[in-house]
């Protein structure tokens, strides 16, 4: 039988392993393939925001200006405050921060299962989440230091989910829920998204309950209020509409690629991860269901996160081919979890019923293991086919800017293959007289380049220690396995086999990483500028693959 762990301070030191973890596998992603450079759509924040802000007219219609079609105004503040503490503009300490906010994320998604879940099997929530934040599926997000609105988008959506659908109206953590919910608006166009489940789970409630009750109705009537105030931040962006649904047809297609991530042309797979979800919505709507707040929790979660793929399926059918961005997967992902939880939810009211006779944590198990094979392959794919991609175009936009500094000439900037999307706007950034004391120092000369920030030395310091810190989360978590299992504390026992699999499971991913100790920043940067020095030797251009072989040469002892 599994004991409870009914006290935070059971669950503690799981959920420092786990949080741990989270927090090293990304600043390790962001120390291989982060920029110090702004990359892509940041050269235009640096016009459309910085410039202002830094000129001293900045007023709320820059703030809040549409980016593609979103209004990123949570982002934009972030970015502004980062700029000011630091003293300088540094991609990779909003990286790092990002990193935090994602983390503050997994957290609260962890204790919020482990505690709706029945406050009992911690080893088993922060196992099945392990692969979900530690994996570098959605690595576009971890790289891209703008992309905060990602991160911003889940810690807030949760914490109205969890603040406004589960506490009573009036209390603090109800009060929390409706700030999350406020400043979800501002983060991104799916701000509002949360609140509908939100919505969507006061009136499952009600019809379970059979009843009407003046707690849920006032919630209610503020979700209506704050949806309702979420359509004033509608951007209609025309130069996305090619990217839209034109028939039902694209958008369905789109929703089942979606809903079957990461199986990708594997649609049956969408079928058997919404199935337990099913299952689980119709014995929560029955008589004598054992836990229907965990049951409410997975339903809403997983209700957010359709809601969510229906909204990109319907925007962006037209975009990511086969294969959704890898930026979105944080969204599909959470779906995943929700279908692993509810497996375990009804493995207990099996075993209670007396439908079933085996521990009720294998089943989850064995599909967590087929899951995290998906994860894998498609880490694979966004490693191989996004991350190593950016970062070389990050490493030439780094030679243009050498040049450039060198010679003052335009030509140099804009030579193709260059920095990317628009050298004109780049240009303009590097010229601006208010912009330049705040420009990262790759983006200047060598001999005028400033010292970094004070915030820049700790968030490298910290991004260096990435590896490390994930060994240490994972060396924790098979430790406590190790310990609970040979005490039979902790609710783990040698008697059932769940905390064995999480033992080895751990001890697997803690030797995949140990083995992986030679992968640092350089020696990814020196494979790159190796392949980059070949690549423009093949096409006639000897200057800069030189230029590229200079720099491997530097870096071959790290190889």
């Amino acid at each position: 039988m599994n004991r409870p762990t009914d006290s935070f301070k059971g669950f503690a030191p799981w959920l420092l392993a786990f949080v741990l973890a989270v927090v090293g596998a990304h600043c390790w992603l962001v120390w291989l393939y982060g920029s110090p450079l702004p990359f892509w759509d940041q050269w235009d924040e640096a016009l459309s925001l910085f410039k202002p802000w830094k000129d001293g007219h900045l007023t709320w219609a820059d703030i809040a200006a549409p980016a593609s079609d979103h209004r990123i105004i949570l982002t934009h503040f972030l970015d502004m405050a980062l700029v000011s503490l630091n003293g300088r503009w540094d991609p990779m300490l909003q990286m790092t921060v990002n990193v935090f906010i994602h983390a503050g994320y997994a957290a609260l998604l962890a204790f919020s299962l482990w505690h709706y879940g029945g406050r009992k099997q911690a080893w088993l929530v922060c196992l099945l989440l392990l692969p979900f934040f530690t994996l570098p599926f959605a690595g576009e997000n971890a790289v891209w230091g703008m992309n905060s609105l990602w991160y911003l988008i889940s810690l807030l959506g949760l914490g109205a989910i969890v603040g406004l659908g589960f506490f009573p109206p009036g209390s603090w953590p109800w009060w929390l829920g409706l700030a999350a919910a406020l400043l979800g608006l501002l983060s991104m166009a799916l701000g509002p998204v949360a609140t509908i489940a939100v919505g969507g789970l006061l009136v499952l409630r009600s019809l379970r309950e059979r009843r009407l009750v003046r707690a849920n109705l006032v919630s209610f009537a503020v979700c209506l209020a704050v949806v309702a105030l979420g359509a004033l931040f509608i951007v209609r962006a025309e130069g996305f509409r090619p990217l839209q649904a034109h028939s039902f047809a694209e958008f369905t297609a789109a929703l089942v690629r979606q809903l079957d991530w990461p199986f990708f042309r594997v649609p049956e797979m969408a079928c058997l991860i919404l199935l337990p979800l099913a299952l689980l919505l119709v014995y929560y709507l029955r008589p004598g269901f054992q836990n229907p707040r965990g049951a409410e929790l997975l339903l809403t979660l997983a209700l957010w996160s359709v809601l969510d793929s229906a909204m990109l399926a319907f925007g962006r059918a037209n975009y990511g081919e086969v294969i959704p961005a890898s930026r979105y997967t944080e969204v599909f992902a959470l779906l995943l979890i929700t279908s692993l939880f509810a497996l375990l939810l009804l493995g207990e009211q099996w075993r209670h019923d007396r439908v079933l006779n085996w521990n009720p944590v294998l089943l989850p198990i064995f599909f967590a293991g087929v899951i995290v094979w998906g994860l894998a392959r498609m880490s694979d794919i966004v490693v191989d086919n996004l991350l190593v991609p950016t970062r070389a175009m990050n490493l030439i936009a780094e030679e243009r800017l050498a040049a450039f500094a060198l010679s003052g000439h335009d030509q140099d900037l804009a030579a193709p293959p260059g920095i990317r999307p628009n050298p004109e706007h780049t240009l303009w950034v590097l010229r601006d007289p208010k912009l330049q004391p705040i420009l990262p120092p790759g983006c200047l000369p060598a001999a005028a380049a400033p010292a970094p920030g004070w915030l820049t030395t700790a968030s490298q310091d910290l991004l260096r220690c990435g590896q490390a810190m994930l060994i240490a989360g994972l060396a924790l978590f098979a430790g406590l396995c190790a310990f609970g299992l040979a005490r039979g504390t902790m609710g783990l026992s040698l008697r059932e086999p769940g905390g064995i699999v999480a033992l080895l499971a751990g001890l697997a991913a803690f030797g995949l990483v140990c083995s992986k100790h030679a992968l640092g920043r350089e020696s990814v940067e020196f494979a790159l500028q190796q392949q980059l020095a070949a690549d423009f030797q093949a096409v006639g251009n000897a200057p800069r693959a030189a230029f590229h072989a200079h720099k491997a040469e530097a870096l071959k002892s790290f190889k």
